[in-house]
């Protein structure tokens, strides 16, 4: 007799409706209005037959139809599971790369070379103090940093290549993404609220504009202008 009651609970509990929840999808872009700067050309005087003659430093890369490369768009506002992951920066023909990321709060940082040449990389916070101040002279090698304090990290190479500059922000939300190099980003899992979108570039600044998320996809655009 108990052993047939058991059966009949265990299909009621599994014969209920699963309950889900609506969450909603960011499909954006970001462009530009107006004339970009031009690339500063800078003259390589050590390490050039790893680093070049030249380098070009670009304050704004643009794609198709003025899309914005490398902007960081965070939906400000709405909590979620924050979920590390470990992350990279290599150092490769005298470029950190990738030049902007993203990684979660808690998330370690592998700093590594590919280049045969000695390079340190000098990470500030927005205040100017140090982040981290790493030398890499062995091609390979990896230097863990993990990130202990939300916000922006701005690095640069202290070992002679001045050219060299690169963003990293640590971010306390899981809702984010990095433009590609057309201005395109998503930004999934979203639930359904009031909120804002900030987005960051390098030369433009910070922005800021609200947004409904609802069920589904979401479009979202905006256009940014050349600072005043």
């Amino acid at each position: 007799m108990y052993p047939f009651k058991i059966f009949i609970f265990g299909i009621a509990i599994f014969s209920l409706p699963c309950i889900t929840y609506a969450q909603g999808v960011i499909k954006g872009r970001v462009v530009f209005e107006g004339t970009p700067p031009s690339p500063e050309t800078v003259e390589v005087k050590s390490d050039i037959p790893t680093c070049g003659n030249q380098k070009q430093v670009r304050k704004l890369v643009l794609g198709e139809g003025q899309g914005i490369a490398n902007a960081i768009v965070t939906l400000i506002g709405v909590k979620g599971e924050l979920k590390p992951e470990d992350g990279i920066l290599d150092q490769a023909e005298c470029e950190f790369q990738p030049h902007v990321q993203v990684v979660a709060l808690g998330s370690t940082l592998k700093i590594t070379s590919s280049d045969s040449v000695l390079h340190n990389a000098h990470g500030f916070y927005e205040d100017g103090s140090t982040a981290f101040n790493l030398a890499v002279p062995i091609v390979g090698m990896e230097v863990p940093f993990k990130t202990k304090q939300a916000g922006l990290i701005k690095l640069r190479c202290d070992a002679g290549h001045t050219w060299m500059s690169a963003y990293i922000r640590v971010t306390d939300t899981p809702y984010y993404a990095v433009t590609d190099a057309n201005g395109n980003f998503t930004i999934q899992g979203i639930p359904p609220g009031e909120y804002e979108i900030e987005v960051w570039q390098e030369w433009l600044g910070k922005h800021l504009k609200p947004i409904t998320i609802g069920e589904g996809e979401q479009p979202f655009s905006i256009t940014l202008k050349k600072p005043a």
